[in-house]
Protein backbone atom coordinates (compact mmCIF):
# COMPACT_ATOMS: atom_id res chain seq x y z
CA UNK A 1 0.00 0.00 0.00
CA UNK A 2 1.10 3.51 -0.80
CA UNK A 3 1.71 6.06 1.95
CA UNK A 4 1.70 9.84 1.56
CA UNK A 5 5.01 11.64 0.83
CA UNK A 6 5.79 15.07 2.30
CA UNK A 7 2.58 17.11 1.88
CA UNK A 8 0.61 19.97 3.33
CA UNK A 9 -2.66 19.65 5.24
CA UNK A 10 -4.63 19.41 1.98
CA UNK A 11 -2.75 16.34 0.80
CA UNK A 12 -1.01 18.28 -1.97
CA UNK A 13 2.56 17.60 -3.01
CA UNK A 14 5.26 20.07 -1.95
CA UNK A 15 5.48 23.12 -4.23
CA UNK A 16 8.67 21.88 -5.87
CA UNK A 17 6.71 18.97 -7.38
CA UNK A 18 3.69 20.90 -8.59
CA UNK A 19 5.40 22.43 -11.61
CA UNK A 20 6.82 19.04 -12.55
CA UNK A 21 3.41 17.29 -12.31
CA UNK A 22 1.75 20.11 -14.25
CA UNK A 23 4.20 19.61 -17.12
CA UNK A 24 3.57 15.88 -17.50
CA UNK A 25 1.90 14.77 -20.77
CA UNK A 26 -0.78 12.82 -18.89
CA UNK A 27 -3.90 13.96 -17.03
CA UNK A 28 -3.51 13.54 -13.26
CA UNK A 29 -5.80 14.28 -10.34
CA UNK A 30 -6.22 13.53 -6.63
CA UNK A 31 -9.60 13.23 -4.98
CA UNK A 32 -10.61 12.52 -1.42
CA UNK A 33 -12.41 9.24 -0.80
CA UNK A 34 -15.48 11.37 0.01
CA UNK A 35 -15.31 12.95 -3.45
CA UNK A 36 -13.59 16.37 -3.46
CA UNK A 37 -10.81 17.09 -5.96
CA UNK A 38 -7.79 18.45 -4.07
CA UNK A 39 -5.29 18.55 -6.93
CA UNK A 40 -5.07 18.14 -10.68
CA UNK A 41 -2.72 19.18 -13.45
CA UNK A 42 -3.40 21.41 -16.43
CA UNK A 43 -3.96 18.58 -18.89
CA UNK A 44 -6.75 17.19 -16.68
CA UNK A 45 -8.57 20.52 -16.57
CA UNK A 46 -8.12 20.98 -20.33
CA UNK A 47 -9.38 17.47 -21.08
CA UNK A 48 -12.59 18.12 -19.15
CA UNK A 49 -13.13 21.60 -20.57
CA UNK A 50 -12.46 23.69 -17.45
CA UNK A 51 -10.88 27.11 -17.71
CA UNK A 52 -8.24 26.55 -15.03
CA UNK A 53 -6.89 24.14 -12.44
CA UNK A 54 -8.23 26.40 -9.68
CA UNK A 55 -11.77 25.90 -10.97
CA UNK A 56 -11.51 22.19 -10.20
CA UNK A 57 -10.01 22.41 -6.70
CA UNK A 58 -12.78 21.46 -4.27
CA UNK A 59 -15.02 20.39 -7.18
CA UNK A 60 -17.18 17.30 -6.42
CA UNK A 61 -15.66 14.68 -8.68
CA UNK A 62 -18.95 12.72 -8.83
CA UNK A 63 -20.21 15.42 -11.22
CA UNK A 64 -17.52 14.38 -13.69
CA UNK A 65 -19.05 10.91 -14.14
CA UNK A 66 -21.58 10.26 -16.86
CA UNK A 67 -23.01 7.55 -14.63
CA UNK A 68 -22.84 8.33 -10.90
CA UNK A 69 -22.84 4.61 -10.10
CA UNK A 70 -19.44 4.24 -11.79
CA UNK A 71 -17.82 6.40 -9.13
CA UNK A 72 -19.07 4.15 -6.33
CA UNK A 73 -17.86 1.03 -8.13
CA UNK A 74 -14.46 2.60 -8.70
CA UNK A 75 -14.00 3.61 -5.05
CA UNK A 76 -15.17 0.23 -3.73
CA UNK A 77 -12.82 -1.67 -6.02
CA UNK A 78 -9.88 0.63 -5.29
CA UNK A 79 -10.43 0.26 -1.54
CA UNK A 80 -10.66 -3.51 -1.77
CA UNK A 81 -7.80 -4.08 -4.23
CA UNK A 82 -5.62 -1.03 -3.57
CA UNK A 83 -5.66 -0.03 -7.23
CA UNK A 84 -7.48 -0.32 -10.55
CA UNK A 85 -5.74 -0.37 -13.92
CA UNK A 86 -6.98 0.84 -17.32
CA UNK A 87 -10.61 1.01 -16.29
CA UNK A 88 -12.89 2.46 -19.00
CA UNK A 89 -14.99 5.27 -17.50
CA UNK A 90 -17.44 7.63 -19.17
CA UNK A 91 -16.86 11.23 -18.00
CA UNK A 92 -18.81 14.44 -18.66
CA UNK A 93 -17.00 17.63 -19.61
CA UNK A 94 -17.98 21.00 -18.21
CA UNK A 95 -20.13 21.73 -21.28
CA UNK A 96 -21.96 18.39 -20.95
CA UNK A 97 -20.05 16.56 -23.69
CA UNK A 98 -19.49 12.88 -22.88
CA UNK A 99 -16.01 11.43 -23.27
CA UNK A 100 -14.56 8.00 -22.58
CA UNK A 101 -11.35 7.71 -20.59
CA UNK A 102 -9.07 4.91 -19.45
CA UNK A 103 -8.43 5.39 -15.73
CA UNK A 104 -5.65 3.96 -13.58
CA UNK A 105 -5.86 4.78 -9.88
CA UNK A 106 -4.19 3.88 -6.60
CA UNK A 107 -5.50 4.29 -3.05
CA UNK A 108 -3.39 6.51 -0.78
CA UNK A 109 -3.25 5.65 2.92
CA UNK A 110 -1.90 7.44 5.97
CA UNK A 111 0.44 5.87 8.53
CA UNK A 112 -2.52 4.29 10.32
CA UNK A 113 -3.69 2.57 7.11
CA UNK A 114 -6.72 4.84 6.74
CA UNK A 115 -7.67 5.49 3.10
CA UNK A 116 -7.52 9.23 2.40
CA UNK A 117 -7.16 9.84 -1.33
CA UNK A 118 -7.41 8.31 -4.73
CA UNK A 119 -4.59 9.29 -7.11
CA UNK A 120 -5.54 8.75 -10.74
CA UNK A 121 -4.09 9.04 -14.22
CA UNK A 122 -6.50 9.19 -17.16
CA UNK A 123 -6.23 9.24 -20.92
CA UNK A 124 -9.04 9.87 -23.35
CA UNK A 125 -10.14 6.88 -25.46
CA UNK A 126 -13.29 8.35 -27.02
CA UNK A 127 -11.87 7.64 -30.45
CA UNK A 128 -11.76 3.93 -29.62
CA UNK A 129 -15.41 3.68 -28.54
CA UNK A 130 -18.80 4.01 -30.21
CA UNK A 131 -21.31 3.13 -27.49
CA UNK A 132 -24.44 4.01 -29.48
CA UNK A 133 -26.47 0.83 -28.97
CA UNK A 134 -29.92 2.34 -29.45
CA UNK A 135 -32.33 -0.23 -30.86
CA UNK A 136 -29.82 -3.08 -30.62
CA UNK A 137 -31.67 -6.39 -30.21
CA UNK A 138 -30.76 -10.06 -30.15
CA UNK A 139 -31.65 -12.17 -33.14
CA UNK A 140 -34.93 -14.01 -32.54
CA UNK A 141 -33.17 -17.33 -33.14
CA UNK A 142 -31.28 -17.09 -29.84
CA UNK A 143 -34.56 -17.20 -27.88
CA UNK A 144 -34.79 -20.92 -28.63
CA UNK A 145 -31.29 -21.57 -27.26
CA UNK A 146 -30.75 -23.15 -23.85
CA UNK A 147 -27.64 -21.04 -23.27
CA UNK A 148 -28.07 -17.61 -21.72
CA UNK A 149 -27.28 -14.81 -24.16
CA UNK A 150 -26.82 -11.26 -22.90
CA UNK A 151 -25.86 -8.06 -24.67
CA UNK A 152 -24.66 -5.40 -22.28
CA UNK A 153 -23.21 -1.93 -22.63
CA UNK A 154 -19.60 -1.02 -21.95
CA UNK A 155 -20.62 0.18 -18.48
CA UNK A 156 -22.38 -3.13 -17.72
CA UNK A 157 -26.03 -2.15 -18.33
CA UNK A 158 -28.15 -4.90 -19.91
CA UNK A 159 -29.14 -4.03 -23.48
CA UNK A 160 -30.96 -7.27 -24.31
CA UNK A 161 -31.26 -10.82 -22.99
CA UNK A 162 -32.79 -13.98 -24.43
CA UNK A 163 -35.67 -16.01 -22.95
CA UNK A 164 -33.38 -18.51 -21.20
CA UNK A 165 -31.63 -15.63 -19.50
CA UNK A 166 -34.78 -13.85 -18.34
CA UNK A 167 -36.19 -17.14 -17.03
CA UNK A 168 -33.04 -17.85 -15.02
CA UNK A 169 -33.00 -14.34 -13.54
CA UNK A 170 -36.70 -14.70 -12.73
CA UNK A 171 -37.80 -11.41 -14.31
CA UNK A 172 -39.62 -10.31 -17.44
CA UNK A 173 -37.29 -9.43 -20.28
CA UNK A 174 -38.37 -5.79 -20.37
CA UNK A 175 -37.76 -5.48 -16.63
CA UNK A 176 -34.11 -6.49 -17.10
CA UNK A 177 -33.28 -4.27 -20.08
CA UNK A 178 -31.51 -1.09 -18.99
CA UNK A 179 -30.64 -2.46 -15.55
CA UNK A 180 -26.98 -2.83 -14.46
CA UNK A 181 -25.91 -6.46 -14.67
CA UNK A 182 -23.88 -5.94 -11.48
CA UNK A 183 -27.14 -5.44 -9.53
CA UNK A 184 -27.81 -9.17 -9.93
CA UNK A 185 -24.29 -10.31 -9.04
CA UNK A 186 -23.80 -11.74 -5.54
CA UNK A 187 -22.60 -9.13 -3.06
CA UNK A 188 -19.08 -10.48 -2.54
CA UNK A 189 -18.34 -10.38 -6.30
CA UNK A 190 -19.65 -6.91 -7.07
CA UNK A 191 -16.39 -5.08 -6.42
CA UNK A 192 -14.69 -7.45 -8.87
CA UNK A 193 -17.26 -6.82 -11.62
CA UNK A 194 -15.49 -3.60 -12.52
CA UNK A 195 -12.36 -5.64 -13.27
CA UNK A 196 -14.48 -8.03 -15.32
CA UNK A 197 -15.48 -5.11 -17.58
CA UNK A 198 -11.93 -3.74 -17.62
CA UNK A 199 -10.48 -7.05 -18.81
CA UNK A 200 -13.02 -7.26 -21.64
CA UNK A 201 -12.09 -3.76 -22.80
CA UNK A 202 -8.35 -4.42 -22.62
CA UNK A 203 -8.18 -7.99 -23.95
CA UNK A 204 -11.32 -8.11 -26.08
CA UNK A 205 -12.77 -11.14 -24.29
CA UNK A 206 -13.09 -12.70 -20.87
CA UNK A 207 -13.93 -16.17 -19.63
CA UNK A 208 -14.95 -16.70 -16.05
CA UNK A 209 -17.68 -17.46 -13.53
CA UNK A 210 -20.20 -14.94 -12.27
CA UNK A 211 -22.58 -15.82 -9.45
CA UNK A 212 -25.96 -14.12 -9.75
CA UNK A 213 -29.10 -14.00 -7.60
CA UNK A 214 -32.48 -14.54 -9.23
CA UNK A 215 -35.75 -12.85 -8.30
CA UNK A 216 -36.47 -15.52 -5.68
CA UNK A 217 -33.11 -15.14 -3.96
CA UNK A 218 -31.54 -18.32 -5.39
CA UNK A 219 -27.86 -18.11 -6.35
CA UNK A 220 -26.84 -19.37 -9.79
CA UNK A 221 -23.24 -19.86 -10.88
CA UNK A 222 -22.85 -18.88 -14.54
CA UNK A 223 -19.87 -19.83 -16.68
CA UNK A 224 -19.49 -16.81 -18.95
CA UNK A 225 -17.70 -16.35 -22.25
CA UNK A 226 -17.77 -12.67 -23.19
CA UNK A 227 -16.29 -10.76 -26.05
CA UNK A 228 -16.08 -7.14 -27.11
CA UNK A 229 -18.05 -6.26 -30.23
CA UNK A 230 -16.41 -3.62 -32.41
CA UNK A 231 -17.87 -1.80 -35.39
CA UNK A 232 -15.52 0.03 -37.72
CA UNK A 233 -12.74 -0.59 -35.23
CA UNK A 234 -14.57 1.02 -32.31
CA UNK A 235 -15.85 -0.80 -29.23
CA UNK A 236 -19.63 -0.71 -29.16
CA UNK A 237 -20.99 -3.31 -26.73
CA UNK A 238 -20.26 -6.62 -25.04
CA UNK A 239 -21.89 -9.92 -25.82
CA UNK A 240 -21.92 -12.75 -23.33
CA UNK A 241 -22.83 -16.42 -23.59
CA UNK A 242 -23.35 -18.25 -20.31
CA UNK A 243 -24.51 -21.58 -19.01
CA UNK A 244 -25.74 -22.46 -15.56
CA UNK A 245 -23.16 -24.66 -13.81
CA UNK A 246 -24.74 -24.45 -10.36
CA UNK A 247 -25.39 -28.20 -10.22
CA UNK A 248 -21.88 -28.97 -11.43
CA UNK A 249 -20.38 -26.79 -8.68
CA UNK A 250 -22.69 -28.40 -6.09
CA UNK A 251 -21.50 -31.85 -7.14
CA UNK A 252 -17.86 -30.71 -7.02
CA UNK A 253 -18.36 -29.34 -3.49
CA UNK A 254 -20.10 -32.55 -2.44
CA UNK A 255 -17.27 -34.64 -3.87
CA UNK A 256 -14.69 -32.40 -2.17
CA UNK A 257 -16.56 -32.73 1.13
CA UNK A 258 -16.60 -36.52 0.82
CA UNK A 259 -12.86 -36.54 0.13
CA UNK A 260 -12.22 -34.32 3.15
CA UNK A 261 -14.41 -36.55 5.34
CA UNK A 262 -12.62 -39.67 4.16
CA UNK A 263 -9.31 -38.04 5.05
CA UNK A 264 -10.64 -37.02 8.47
CA UNK A 265 -11.93 -40.54 9.14
CA UNK A 266 -8.64 -42.14 8.13
CA UNK A 267 -6.66 -39.74 10.30
CA UNK A 268 -9.10 -40.11 13.21
CA UNK A 269 -8.93 -43.90 13.08
CA UNK A 270 -5.15 -43.87 13.05
CA UNK A 271 -4.86 -41.34 15.89
CA UNK A 272 -7.42 -43.14 18.07
CA UNK A 273 -5.72 -46.49 17.53
CA UNK A 274 -2.25 -45.14 18.35
CA UNK A 275 -3.44 -43.23 21.44
CA UNK A 276 -5.60 -45.97 22.92
CA UNK A 277 -2.85 -48.39 24.00
CA UNK A 278 -0.47 -45.94 25.76
CA UNK A 279 -3.41 -44.24 27.50
CA UNK A 280 -4.64 -47.59 28.79
CA UNK A 281 -1.19 -48.44 30.14
CA UNK A 282 -0.84 -45.01 31.82
CA UNK A 283 -4.35 -45.26 33.31
CA UNK A 284 -3.63 -48.71 34.79
CA UNK A 285 -0.30 -47.60 36.23
CA UNK A 286 -1.87 -44.49 37.82
CA UNK A 287 -4.63 -46.66 39.35
CA UNK A 288 -2.04 -49.06 40.79
CA UNK A 289 0.02 -46.22 42.29
CA UNK A 290 -3.15 -44.65 43.76
CA UNK A 291 -4.03 -47.89 45.54
CA UNK A 292 -0.60 -47.90 47.20
CA UNK A 293 -0.69 -44.22 48.21
CA UNK A 294 -2.36 -43.12 51.49
CA UNK A 295 -5.54 -41.15 50.80
CA UNK A 296 -4.51 -38.37 53.19
CA UNK A 297 -1.28 -37.88 51.23
CA UNK A 298 -0.85 -34.75 49.07
CA UNK A 299 0.50 -37.01 46.34
CA UNK A 300 -2.75 -39.03 46.39
CA UNK A 301 -4.74 -35.89 45.55
CA UNK A 302 -2.38 -34.99 42.75
CA UNK A 303 -2.49 -38.52 41.34
CA UNK A 304 -6.31 -38.41 41.38
CA UNK A 305 -6.25 -35.24 39.29
CA UNK A 306 -3.84 -36.89 36.84
CA UNK A 307 -6.12 -39.92 36.67
CA UNK A 308 -9.14 -37.71 35.94
CA UNK A 309 -7.29 -36.00 33.09
CA UNK A 310 -6.26 -39.38 31.67
CA UNK A 311 -9.96 -40.38 31.68
CA UNK A 312 -10.77 -37.19 29.74
CA UNK A 313 -8.12 -38.13 27.19
CA UNK A 314 -9.65 -41.58 26.92
CA UNK A 315 -13.07 -40.03 26.28
CA UNK A 316 -11.64 -37.74 23.59
CA UNK A 317 -9.98 -40.76 21.98
CA UNK A 318 -13.32 -42.61 21.96
CA UNK A 319 -14.99 -39.60 20.32
CA UNK A 320 -12.26 -39.45 17.68
CA UNK A 321 -12.82 -43.13 16.87
CA UNK A 322 -16.58 -42.47 16.48
CA UNK A 323 -16.36 -39.59 13.96
CA UNK A 324 -19.22 -40.05 11.50
CA UNK A 325 -19.47 -36.72 9.67
CA UNK A 326 -17.45 -33.67 8.61
CA UNK A 327 -18.02 -30.80 11.04
CA UNK A 328 -15.62 -27.89 11.51
CA UNK A 329 -15.37 -24.80 13.71
CA UNK A 330 -13.45 -21.55 13.31
CA UNK A 331 -10.23 -21.55 15.33
CA UNK A 332 -7.82 -18.60 15.04
CA UNK A 333 -6.39 -16.54 12.15
CA UNK A 334 -8.93 -17.98 9.70
CA UNK A 335 -7.96 -21.60 10.49
CA UNK A 336 -10.76 -24.14 10.79
CA UNK A 337 -10.51 -27.34 12.82
CA UNK A 338 -12.66 -30.46 13.13
CA UNK A 339 -15.34 -30.17 15.81
CA UNK A 340 -14.84 -33.54 17.50
CA UNK A 341 -18.03 -33.32 19.61
CA UNK A 342 -20.34 -32.59 16.66
CA UNK A 343 -18.47 -34.87 14.23
CA UNK A 344 -18.88 -37.86 16.55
Amino acid sequence: MKSIPSQNSYGLPDNKFIEFIDSLPVAIYRTTIEGKIVFCNRLFSDMLGFDSIEELIGYPDIQLYNNIRDRGSLINSALMLGRVVDLPVSFVKKDGTKIWCSLTAITVYDDEETALFLDAVIREISGEIDDNSNGLKLDGIVDSMNDIIIIFALNGDIIDINNSGSQLFGYMRDDLIGKPLVDYVVQNQRNLFILFLSDIMKIGKHDGILSVVDGGGTVHHLEFTTYLVKINGKAQHIQGIARDITEKIRQQKERSLKEKFQGVQEMAGGVAHRLSQPLTVISNLIAEVLNNTPKESVNHQKLEKVHQQIEKLNEITRKISRIKKYEVIDYVAGVRIVDIDKAS
